[in-house]
């Protein structure tokens, strides 16, 4: 990485924590409607222990709802790719599924599940397999027909023209699904614990806010933006070790 990829984000950033501390400061801004950012970073490094132990619950429900997303999403645009019918059924199952507010899903989720990991990780995976399946079906119908007609006249098997020509064209749409579907995850996995937990940075979010703890919120917030950005990246890089042959 380049000294001024990262260097001209670091001073802007830093630039701006220190405007928005002296205007805080000038203007005497309550703590309770903003906490300045010294505030923030003072309850980041007093709560950081405990911020990481329940960060690590709502990275694990995040990852593995993320996991179980891609199987789903694959499973169902592949279903419809060779089984043309099903796609009537499974597309418009697939948008109520995706459409269930979350509201009216978790309670159901709690008291089949109980208030463990799996009701986060099941809201997780309906928030994300939709993208997944959706980009993967248009990319598999983004073949070209004078090609699949050229592999019709070679007399290429199903499995032949889905290896060699729908599945490469289906690449770069399946990619683009995986990182839209990967910046919702964190705030999924957040936004059911919110509604039941006993752990996770949703938890910690509750305590603050019953608390009246706004510098541990915003530090939380902070935490939650940085976790879904790394989650992005790491996404990014795996993408492209795993598909470079393709390339």
């Amino acid at each position: 990485m380049k000294r001024s990829q990262w260097l001209v984000p670091l001073v802007t950033l830093t630039f701006l924590l220190v405007a928005c501390e002296v205007s805080l400061t000038l203007a005497r801004v309550s703590t309770f409607i903003f906490p300045k950012p010294t505030l923030i970073v003072k309850a980041l490094v007093e709560n950081w222990g405990w911020i990481v132990a329940n960060l690590q619950v709502t990275a694990m429900e995040a990852v593995v709802g993320f996991a179980l997303s891609i199987v789903l999403g694959i499973t169902l645009s592949t279903v419809c790719l060779f089984v043309p019918q099903a796609e009537n059924l499974v597309v418009p199952f697939a948008i109520a599924i995706r459409n269930v507010p979350f509201v009216a899903l978790a309670p159901i989720l709690f008291m089949t599940m109980g208030y463990g990991p799996w009701p986060k990780i099941i809201i997780v995976m309906i928030v994300s397999f939709f993208p997944i399946m959706t980009n993967l079906t248009a990319g598999f119908a983004s073949a070209e027909v004078a090609q699949k007609e050229r592999f019709f006249v070679w007399r290429a098997t199903r499995w032949q023209m889905f290896v060699k020509l729908q599945l490469p064209s289906a690449i770069p749409y399946f990619v683009a699904g995986l990182e839209i579907a990967v910046s919702n995850i964190i705030i999924a996995a957040i936004v059911g614990e919110l509604m039941g937990t006993t752990k996770g940075l949703g938890l910690v979010i509750i305590m603050a806010v019953s608390q009246y703890r706004f510098p541990l919120l915003m530090a939380t917030v902070v935490v939650t933006t940085a976790l879904s950005i790394v989650t992005t990246w790491l996404l990014r890089q795996a993408m492209r070790i795993a598909f470079s042959p393709w390339n």
